[in-house]
């Protein structure tokens, strides 16, 4: 465990009894709550099934072969929902979020959008998604680092690059919701 490492000790009643008794308030208050933290650390995390695995394989695939990505998210609309949504993506937080317009837009125009991020250290990429026939199925966003000078049309040609290999590991938009 990282806090074994560090030195911490878990409370139990004998770390807890055997503190020292100087200020034995404060250590053992210390103890708890490190413990505490460490147990919490411990616990097995609950896996959120993804709701399209076919979908979620290939954005995984697609965060493995590029380490650096931040994120990965592909907007697609279910076809059990109305609405056009994030169906696969790195963070596990923005499944199911409803698309925007800048996502729609790159969706149903085609037309790239590169932007640098308010914080000025994240270039974020939506291009249009495709499948293997080069028909329009959702816009996939790519989130990479970003240093000041850094070459934006790299960017979007590396983005363009992940999404026509991509699209041929996607027979159909039906495809990526096989299995779900």
């Amino acid at each position: 465990m990282i806090f074994r490492r560090l030195g911490f000790v878990p409370a139990t009643p004998d770390t807890v009894a055997a503190a020292p008794r100087g200020r034995s308030a404060a250590v053992r208050s210390r103890l708890m709550i490190a413990a505490g933290l460490a147990g919490f650390l411990a616990l097995p995390a609950v896996a959120q099934a993804a709701p399209y695995p076919h979908a979620q394989h290939l954005a995984d695939q697609v965060a493995q072969a590029n380490p650096d990505m931040l994120d990965v998210l592909m907007h697609v609309t279910p076809p059990d929902n109305a609405k056009n949504v994030v169906v696969a993506a790195k963070l596990p937080k923005d499944l199911g979020e409803v698309s925007g317009d800048d996502d729609l837009g790159v969706m149903n125009t085609g037309k790239p959008l590169v932007e640098v991020q308010k914080d000025g250290v994240r270039i974020g990429v939506l291009v249009q998604m495709r499948d293997a026939k080069a028909h329009a199925i959702g816009a996939l966003g790519l989130m990479y680092p970003y240093h000041p000078g850094d070459d934006q049309a790299a960017v979007l040609r590396r983005s363009i690059k992940i999404r026509d290999q991509l699209a041929h590991r996607i027979p159909s938009r039906a495809a990526l919701f096989a299995g779900a």
